[in-house]
């Protein structure tokens, strides 16, 4: 998951990956306070867990658009090269819709990931 923060000096969003889901994992892996140096200014910032907020990541959802669109091409290909009973026709018919679901269900999965962490505070 990418979790970003605000430099205090350049005012840019900054963002790090980290494999924690929820803010209890990040605060046993890095502390309550983050030491990050910008990569646009230099300066090293300290952020408060609570301070640090989630959003999506775009490459979970770009692969799943690219493998629901392989999955659905390899179907079709196999529907026009092979002869198959209307029983198995009718099932990859149903099947090939299915695929094109796999980018928005990915997209589900990272957002409510991110929803999750986003919700979850850590108290003083």
């Amino acid at each position: 998951m990418k979790l970003y923060y605000y430099c205090s000096s350049c005012k840019k969003e900054n963002s790090f990956t980290t494999k924690t889901s929820n803010r209890f994992e990040l605060k046993e892996e890095r502390g309550l306070e983050l030491s990050e140096r910008c990569p646009r200014c230099g300066m090293i910032t300290k952020r408060h867990l609570n301070r640090v907020h989630a959003k999506p990541n775009k490459l979970i959802i770009l692969l799943g658009a690219v493998f629901g669109v392989f999955v659905a091409g390899v179907l079709i290909l196999l529907i026009l090269k092979i002869s198959f009973s209307p029983i198995l026709l009718f099932l990859f018919y149903l099947f090939i819709p299915g695929t094109f679901s796999i980018p928005f269900i990915s997209w589900k999965i990272a957002d409510k990931k991110a929803s999750s962490f986003n919700k979850l505070l850590i108290a003083d």
